[in-house]
């Protein structure tokens, strides 16, 4: 397969030709470049994460570049991988639906694609609602996606199956980032900057209450 073709059916994939997510879930030549549409996607929203760091903050931690492009990118890739073994299993055994675990996985990596438009998540004022919208489009494309791939699956069971891999990524990687750790690809680094924000209000809180210790027993 050429880069034109897997280019061309991204594109298809981005503008809702159904057709694509048929061709992809019988492909299996395709598998390792959805996986690799999905690991750029993922490394696009760390370089946002990234320059929202040096655009917004006044200065970064050390290890920002390595947390928020590296690091952060590998763990949210592998809670995607995650999320989708999750999503195919209520499909496959909660309900029962006959789904190839393969041309499923090529279908659902295609569709965290738009992932990649987390990079404007570094523009100050309108960044979060990129953020936001980020989540959104992957929870619409991977419905879309899916439906068009088996069309012969109830769509509210595919709902219900994708809300549940969604779970997994959009719950666990808040919790391995911290004010210490900015493992937060795109839209996840306002996780951080709320951790960060927490820690400092904290910290200050400390202070406050030592200061008005140490006048309680040694004020006049």
């Amino acid at each position: 397969m050429t880069f034109e073709q897997v280019i061309s059916r991204i594109r298809r994939a981005l503008m809702l030709d159904e057709t694509v997510f048929v061709e992809v879930r019988d492909d299996v030549v395709f598998t390792l470049f959805a996986l690799a549409s999905a690991a750029i996607a993922v490394l696009i929203g760390g370089i946002g994460s990234f320059l929202w760091g040096k655009v917004v903050l006044d200065s970064t931690p050390d290890g920002f570049l390595l947390d928020t492009i590296v690091l952060g990118s590998i763990f949210l890739l592998f809670l995607w991988l995650i999320g989708l073994i999750v999503t195919y299993l209520v499909l496959s055994q909660l309900y029962g639906e006959k789904v190839t675990s393969d041309g499923f996985a090529r279908v659902g990596l295609l569709c965290h694609v738009p992932f990649a438009l987390s990079l404007l998540v570094f523009l100050p004022e309108i960044g979060f609602g990129f953020g936001v919208l980020t989540i959104a489009a992957m929870f619409f494309y991977s419905n879309f996606g899916l439906r068009a791939a088996y069309p012969n699956i109830d769509p509210l069971r595919i709902m219900v199956s994708v809300l549940a891999g969604f779970a997994v990524w959009t719950m666990f990687l808040p919790i391995l980032t911290s004010s210490g750790n900015a493992f937060a690809p795109g839209t996840f680094v306002f996780e951080w900057t709320g951790d960060v924000a927490e820690s400092v209000t904290s910290n200050l809180s400390d202070i406050s209450d030592f200061q008005q210790s140490f006048q309680e027993t040694f004020g006049s």
